[in-house]
């Protein structure tokens, strides 16, 4: 199967820049959202219960509001993680931490893409390619250059099915583990209490 890079399918570009040391302080009724990358976990998943909700000290442009289907992908660090957003928010916008990347294809599926970015071979692409000593970067180009299988749509709906069973199945296997070991714990005090 033939790889097209991913400026082939998708627009790419940075998250917002705010200005002043307040620029994000938390407003209660604030107009706007923001999402932080402690907000998104190794998996693609939305973690926090409730998103930052300030009033931004100057105006932001309406194409920088997130859309249903936008893929975040942080731009600092060494995680290698993508986010579908998918919320029924107006308003929600990102800082410059991440990538926004919108699909401009309709033969891609976001959710396709985000499960690719996710991947051993994208995390190697970037690796290799990072910047920086204390904070590393990806830069634009690399996120433009990342080259990707592109199967047909039924195909990418499997893959997407499959990788979220594959999550259900480690999220399982995690429990078991832990109610496992609280099982063992109690049969161990219990034997430890018990008279000789």
């Amino acid at each position: 199967m033939n790889l097209l890079p991913l400026s082939h399918i998708a627009s790419v570009r940075m998250g917002v820049t705010l200005r002043g040391r307040d620029a994000t302080r938390p407003v209660p009724n604030g107009s706007c959202y923001m999402i932080r990358i402690g907000d998104i976990n190794d998996e693609g998943q939305l973690i926090t219960r409730e998103l930052l909700r300030f009033e931004p000290n100057e105006s932001i442009k309406s194409d920088h509001y997130l859309r249903a289907g936008d893929i975040l992908l942080p731009n600092r660090g060494t995680r290698c993680t993508a986010y579908v957003f998918d919320l029924p928010l107006d308003g929600v916008i990102v800082g410059a931490q991440f990538y926004v990347i919108r699909v401009q294809h309709t033969k891609i599926l976001p959710s396709y893409l985000a499960w690719f970015l996710r991947t051993t071979k994208a995390a190697t692409h970037f690796a290799l390619r990072r910047k920086g000593t204390l904070v590393q970067n990806v830069q634009l180009k690399d996120v433009l250059e990342l080259e990707l299988p592109l199967p047909s749509i039924e195909k990418q709906q499997s893959i997407i099915e499959l990788d979220a069973l594959l999550m259900q199945e480690r999220e399982l296997a995690e429990r078991l583990a832990d109610l496992n070991q609280l099982l063992h714990q109690s049969l161990m005090l219990h034997s430890a209490s018990s008279p000789l």
